[in-house]
């Protein structure tokens, strides 16, 4: 079956039904063996006519119903939690619910702008430095002067690799220029579809700018905590999960900051200090 262009543009719906509407009506035109019928059955509900009553606003969806909806549809992790956002605040009838849900749609709206860059863009992360001079670029008045831009970055760079970042930023299409200045093409990279080994060396890079910070930037210019803790295998996946919500929301909260002073690297690292503690054997 071919792709959905209605589910691609799921991102662009705050009304659930008629994204079910377009949906249903796409599907009927690719393939005269789709119905509501055949789409119920799929979901897995016993009446076959749930859909369209919930599209003509007769009944409300569940939240197992639209989960059920969500899987038949194939939706993608980002794409079901946007769609079941969707769903709380088309139908809350509480102030306090809506508002939690449309923050969640917002949250998610400026993830799914993040730009995924491929194994043939990894040029992008081949240089610690690339990253940096991106947000310099759209957020600081350097005015084309190059050996500027290259001052600003800390630790510094040459003129020559400021002028090369740029040139290569453009290539890759994550900034373009209007006017007398340039603008990101979307508001995050996002490296997950990058081979973990393309990213080895600026990883390295970063933590040795890490250790450098420690060091020698003041401590009311930088944050740095580190704890020891003993833990079973289930309590560091929870620190994991923690760490990675974490990382979530302040990117979400972060691409709103309209008034940009530096640049940061945020790390968050939890890795083993000993190996597996051996049990005494009952």
């Amino acid at each position: 079956m071919a792709a959905s262009k209605v589910i691609e543009r799921l991102f662009e719906y705050d009304d659930y039904r008629k994204f079910l509407q377009d949906y249903f009506e796409e599907q009927k035109n690719q393939s005269a063996a789709f119905s509501h019928r055949f789409f119920a059955a799929k979901a897995g509900f016993k009446t076959s006519s749930y859909c369209l009553n919930v599209i003509r606003g007769r009944f409300k969806l569940t939240e197992k119903s639209a989960e059920k909806i969500s899987k038949a549809m194939g939706l993608g992790n980002l794409q079901e939690s946007y769609f079941l956002s969707l769903v709380e605040f088309n139908q809350s009838e509480r102030i306090d619910k809506r508002d939690i849900a449309w923050e969640q749609i917002s949250q998610i709206k400026r993830q799914a702008e993040f730009t995924h860059l491929t194994n043939r863009e990894q040029t992008y992360f081949s240089k610690w430095y690339h990253p940096i001079v991106r947000e310099l670029v759209v957020t600081s008045n350097w005015a084309e002067d190059y050996k500027a831009l290259a001052r600003m970055v800390v630790p510094n760079i040459t003129a020559t690799e400021a002028r090369s970042a740029v040139k290569t930023l453009m290539e890759l299409g994550l900034i373009k220029k209007l006017g007398d200045h340039y603008e990101e093409t979307s508001l995050m990279v996002d490296a997950s579809d990058v081979s973990p080994i393309a990213l080895k060396q600026i990883r390295r890079d970063y933590i040795q700018h890490a250790l450098r910070a420690v060091e020698c930037i003041p401590k009311y210019e930088q944050y740095a905590a580190f704890t020891t803790l003993a833990m079973s295998e289930s309590s560091f996946n929870y620190v994991v999960e923690v760490m990675r919500e974490a990382r979530k929301k302040i990117m979400a909260k972060i691409s709103n900051d309209t008034d940009v002073e530096r640049v940061y690297e945020m790390m968050f690292m939890t890795f083993p200090m000993s190996t597996k503690i051996p049990k005494d054997k009952k």
